[in-house]
C-alpha cells in the first residue's frame, strides 16, 4: 500500500473517474503516464551532462526513479509536458490521478491528511469545485553544492452529479528548478523562485479550464 493510500485509508484500488476536459497553453501536450519519466530523464539529464554536473544527473536520476513510483502508486493516467523553450525543456509536468474516498472520511479530513500540515484552500479562479495546496521537496545533494528543489501544487476535483460523492480527481503539477547554478539557455539563478511560481501560475491556468465530461455510453 503506498503512502498516499495509508493516508486516506484506501484498501482497494480507485475506480476510474469520470471523463474531464483541459485547454492547456500552446505547446502543452498530452504523453502516455508510461512514457513520462523517460522523456523527462532523456530531456533534462542530458542538459545537466552538457552543463558538466554529473552531481545534477546524479540527482535527478533519483528524481525519477521517484516520479516513477509515485505514478504507479497513484494509478496516474494521464500526463501534460510544456513546450521546449530554445531547444531546452520547461522544468514543469502536470499528472492526473483517480482519487477515492473512504467511506468514513469526511473530503475535510482526507484533504487534510493528504496535505500533510499544507495550508488549503478552495480557488476563486474556476467554477469548477476544488481543494488546492502547494508542498516544497528538496533532493539530497552535496554539502555547499547546488540542489535539485521541486515546488508541487496539488489539486483535488470531486466528481459532480453523484449523491455525497467519494470520487475525485488528484492533479499534481510539479516544477523542478535549481539553487545556485546557471545552466545552458537558463534564466540567472536569482531568478529561480519568480520562474517557480510563474510556472505554478500556469498550472493554475490549466487547472481553472476543468470541467467535467459526460460520461462515456
Amino acid at each position: 500500500m503506498s503512502l498516499r493510500d495509508e493516508l486516506l485509508g484506501v484498501e482497494k484500488p480507485p475506480t476510474a473517474a469520470t471523463p474531464y476536459r483541459l485547454l492547456c497553453p500552446a505547446g502543452w501536450r498530452r504523453v502516455p503516464t508510461s512514457v513520462l519519466a523517460d522523456e523527462l530523464a532523456e530531456s533534462v539529464v542530458a542538459q545537466f551532462k552538457e552543463a558538466g554536473r554529473p552531481d545534477l544527473v546524479l540527482q535527478m536520476r533519483g528524481l525519477i526513479s521517484q516520479l516513477r513510483s509515485a505514478l504507479r502508486a497513484s494509478r496516474a493516467f494521464d500526463a501534460y509536458l510544456p513546450p521546449l523553450i530554445q531547444g531546452q525543456p520547461l522544468p514543469a509536468v502536470l499528472t492526473v490521478a483517480p482519487l477515492v474516498r473512504p467511506v468514513d472520511v469526511s473530503w475535510d479530513a482526507a484533504i487534510g491528511r493528504l496535505a500533510r500540515h499544507a495550508p488549503v484552500d478552495v480557488p476563486e479562479f474556476t467554477e469548477t469545485r476544488m481543494w488546492r495546496w502547494t508542498r516544497d521537496e528538496q533532493m539530497e545533494g552535496e554539502p555547499g553544492e547546488p540542489a535539485l528543489r521541486t515546488r508541487v501544487r496539488h489539486y483535488v476535483v470531486p466528481v459532480v452529479g453523484e449523491d455525497d460523492t467519494r470520487r475525485a480527481l488528484h492533479f499534481v503539477f510539479t516544477v523542478m528548478n535549481l539553487d545556485g547554478v546557471s545552466l545552458p539557455g537558463e534564466p540567472a539563478r536569482d531568478d529561480a523562485a519568480a520562474i517557480t511560481e510563474l510556472l505554478l501560475e500556469t498550472g493554475d491556468v490549466i487547472l481553472s479550464t476543468m470541467r467535467w465530461l459526460p460520461p462515456k455510453a
